[in-house]
């Protein structure tokens, strides 16, 4: 079997043993996340933006991992003018997965059209001013506000939506209406919209239904009229021989130009200096505005980063106290399963099955029950490879002597009996020292005379270390 988290193969059960993972819960979480994905696709093959962001944004929390989902959010995001959260969805899918990735090919694109972007950015500076009027009942500022935004982005519904509020407040209906097809143009199913639209002829439902059905054959593009140019007349050699002007006229051109120059210099170009003053009065105001809903926006958008960051930490706690409990589950599990076999009298399978497994933070039934296998088992099965392992010295039988001598040696180093800990110690490097491995012979005899000096059987090692030294 393949683990879906990790990739790494396993012969059987429900969990991986390489990274923990209840593998048919998250093969199920991965189905739902792709229902939901397939969900939103049909939506948005239908224009139904509203309910496709919203299949779409479950199937993301569900399973963060899925990049086509990521990517269709993000392309319904920019659809309806929100380019921010679009980047940051296509920014965490190509982080997830780096190759033959869509989304790298989009964040391309506005990196190579940085104009693209700042068009975006000063829309939504303008959509918050006109907020920030809407609120003042400045509806005639936040109405040029919001064109202006629409201008730079077409397709932003949150500013459609506004000045479709902004007409209703003017009783402006017939251009709210418009505004509302609009959106629907966008978003079939735009909530916000259909409830204006029911506020403005709250008496007709089923043409709510018609203007959902032919949003856009209403919002079909009007033909655009030719210019009309110029028109000039010939004039041969002839007529233009006898056009002549006499100096009279000239005179009067020449007075009249001077005279129209000096009404120019008094009149004209102090009222066009005073008009430019206004404009650049009016540009360092809504320059200064810009600023604050910028740095307002940079201030929500931060304290979203915060926020995420604070959710982040909680799941991984989360996480690592579940995976704790599991690793504490399969502990009590394999000393329960050791302890079955040590009343058994299975005391060897027993031993194996409680291994080196670690009793911290275990409940203190569980860890009398592995002291209780250590202190009773060891002892014994040290016992049996020593008996073992003598019998195969004394019958020449070196190499199955040391693997018995070997065991005997690691159930007695973890129990108080010193005395058969140095008899284990002592055959064993004898056993070595049958030009099995001379070097770890000489290791062992000088390990045993270092720990157990008093032991009775240290003249005779000292003896064979002299000799094999």
């Amino acid at each position: 079997m393949v683990c879906p988290s990790c990739g790494n193969h396993y012969e059987y059960g429900n969990n991986c043993p390489h990274c923990k993972v209840d593998t048919v819960l998250y093969a199920g979480v991965e189905r739902l996340s792709n229902v939901l994905y397939n969900k939103g696709l049909a939506c948005a093959k239908l224009s139904n933006l509203s309910a496709a962001l919203e299949h779409l944004n479950k199937s993301v929390s569900i399973n963060k991992s899925n990049t086509q989902a990521r990517n269709l959010l993000g392309l319904i995001q920019y659809e309806t003018g929100y380019v921010g959260d679009a980047l940051k969805n296509w920014v965490i899918s190509c982080g997830l997965k780096k190759e033959e990735n869509p989304a790298s090919t989009y964040i391309e694109t506005f990196q190579k059209n940085s104009r693209t972007l700042e068009r975006f950015n000063d829309s939504i500076s303008l959509y918050n001013q006109a907020l920030q009027d809407m609120w003042q009942n400045s509806e005639d500022m936040a109405g040029i506000k919001l064109k202006q935004a629409l201008e730079l982005n077409p397709k932003f519904i949150d500013a459609l939506n506004l000045l479709t509020l902004c007409w209703i407040k003017k009783n402006d209906m017939n251009k709210a209406k418009d505004t509302i097809k609009r959106v629907l143009a966008i978003d079939i199913n735009n909530s916000t919209a259909l409830n204006y639209y029911n506020h403005i002829d709250p008496n007709a439902p089923s043409g709510v239904a018609a203007l959902r059905t032919n949003n856009r054959k209403a919002f079909a593009a009007t033909p655009v009229d030719k210019p009309i140019m110029p028109t000039y007349n010939k004039v041969n050699l002839h007529e233009r021989g006898n056009k002549n002007f006499h100096l009279a006229g000239i005179l009067s051109f020449v007075v009249g130009a001077i005279c129209t120059v000096g009404v120019m210099y008094i009149l004209v170009f102090p009222a066009l200096d005073r008009v430019r003053a206004n404009q650049i009065e009016e540009a360092h105001t809504q320059l200064t505005l810009a600023s604050h809903a910028h740095d307002s926006l940079m201030e929500e958008k931060e304290q979203e980063i915060s926020t995420l960051l604070e959710r982040i930490d909680t799941y991984s706690a989360t996480v690592q106290n579940l995976e704790d409990q599991y690793s504490n589950l399969e502990r009590t599990f394999q000393i329960l399963n050791a302890f079955e076999l040590f009343r058994d009298n299975r005391l060897r399978e027993a031993v194996d099955a409680l291994g080196a497994i670690e009793v911290d933070d275990l409940a203190p039934d569980i860890v009398e029950r592995a002291n209780e296998i250590r202190v009773v088992a060891y002892p014994q099965l040290g016992q049996q490879y020593y008996n073992e392992g003598v019998s195969m010295y004394n019958a020449w039988n070196f190499e199955t002597a040391k693997v018995l001598f070997e065991r005997a040696y690691r159930y007695f180093s973890q129990t108080g009996n010193t005395d058969m800990h140095g008899e284990v110690l002592y055959y064993l490097a004898w056993t070595f020292s049958q030009d099995i491995d001379i070097d770890r012979a000489i290791q062992y005899f000088e390990r045993f005379l270092e720990e157990f000096p008093g032991h009775r059987r240290t003249v005779h090692a000292r003896n064979r270390l002299s000799v094999i030294n």
